[in-house]
């Protein structure tokens, strides 16, 4: 069951403070003793963007004060909503990676579908989770003929893929590591880790927003008027009733190292099984070995804006599919 918070279905894009994060200095001697990806943006061969993100130092998650002050700001929240956000913790991320800079497309995903003729598993099974309007109000239905080529409403080549799994997302990805001519040697292609998402996100100040500390309607893609739902905010328009096309928020919406989306639009699988955060400092953590449920980062069209904070985690079940979960990739050396 996809774990989301607007349907009572737990949280893939629940929501979180951060800690201020800095650059510690063990993390940037060794960053700097390994080989760069890039020294700067790279387009792969497929037409996919990527940034540079540079090793370092930041905290994860929300300090109690951190989770004070979400449910002091938002009186619809509540303690569960927030509560594994907690402990927040440092975290070192040792090596630099490429980040994808926009969710993976519906033209770039229809791309590896042509060429080797996948069949995702809303296609091969039934369908995909959809969130409807009805007479009764909104639900979240599997609904059997919906997937990523028919979610439900209109999307364009450049709308971020959605109603894909993490199963989905891996065979995009196995299929970009033998298709792709331009990245560097010992390099590879896989979804972030639940840690490099959040440094993306945040950078090393651990922002609330990749944008900032502050909330601002027009730098995202979120429940704003226009998407019919109960709780959208009536007074922002911001031109797109379900999702975007990638990009359509930046650079405003960028976090700080110029990655675009990462609170909007569509939640994104990362490589990681879900599991509750542990206290003690980490290096390259890269969750669990086994699990029920994958994490899923970010807030998404259908979020409030307490569910598009850069700390915020959710799960779902790696066979899921919905109308608001997609993903990006990440280039990094070797395997983790």
């Amino acid at each position: 069951m996809i774990r989301h918070s607007a349907f009572g279905i737990r949280h893939w894009p629940l929501v979180a403070l951060a800690a201020l994060a800095i650059l510690c200095s063990s993390c940037s001697q060794q960053g700097a003793s390994g080989r760069k990806v890039t020294d700067g943006p790279f387009t792969n061969s497929a037409g996919m963007e990527f940034v540079p993100i540079p090793a370092g130092e930041f905290v994860m998650g929300s300090s109690e004060a951190d989770i004070k002050a979400v449910l002091a700001k938002d009186p619809k929240a509540r303690g569960e909503h927030v509560a594994d956000e907690r402990p927040a913790h440092k975290v070192c991320l040792t090596r630099p990676f490429s980040m994808g800079k926009h969710e993976v497309t519906v033209r770039q995903f229809r791309k590896f579908v042509l060429a080797t003729g996948y069949k995702t598993y809303a296609e091969e099974r039934d369908g995909a989770h959809v969130i409807a309007l009805t007479p009764q109000g909104v639900t979240s239905a599997r609904m059997e003929n919906a997937n990523w080529r028919n979610p439900y409403f209109t999307q364009t080549d450049d709308d971020p893929v959605v109603c894909v799994c993490w199963h989905d997302a891996k065979k995009f990805t196995e299929w970009l590591n033998a298709k792709d001519t331009r990245k560097p040697k010992g390099w590879e292609y896989r979804l972030p880790t639940e840690a490099e998402w959040e440094y993306a996100a945040r950078g090393p100040k651990g922002l609330i927003y990749p944008w900032g500390n502050e909330w601002d309607g027009t730098r995202a893609n979120f429940a704003a008027k226009g998407t019919g739902l109960p709780w959208d905010d009536k007074t922002i328009d911001d031109g797109y009733p379900r999702t975007a096309p990638v990009g359509s928020f930046s650079p405003q919406g960028d976090s700080p190292f110029a990655v675009s989306g990462m609170a909007d639009n569509v939640g994104e699988w990362c490589e990681d099984y879900y599991a509750a955060y542990r206290p003690d400092d980490q290096t390259d953590p890269v969750g669990p070995t086994f699990g029920s449920f994958n994490v899923v980062r970010g807030g998404s069209w259908c979020n409030d804006p307490r569910n598009l904070r850069a700390a915020v985690r959710g799960s779902a079940r790696p066979w899921e599919r919905s109308d608001n979960i997609g993903f990006r990739v990440v280039l990094v050396q070797g395997s983790h």
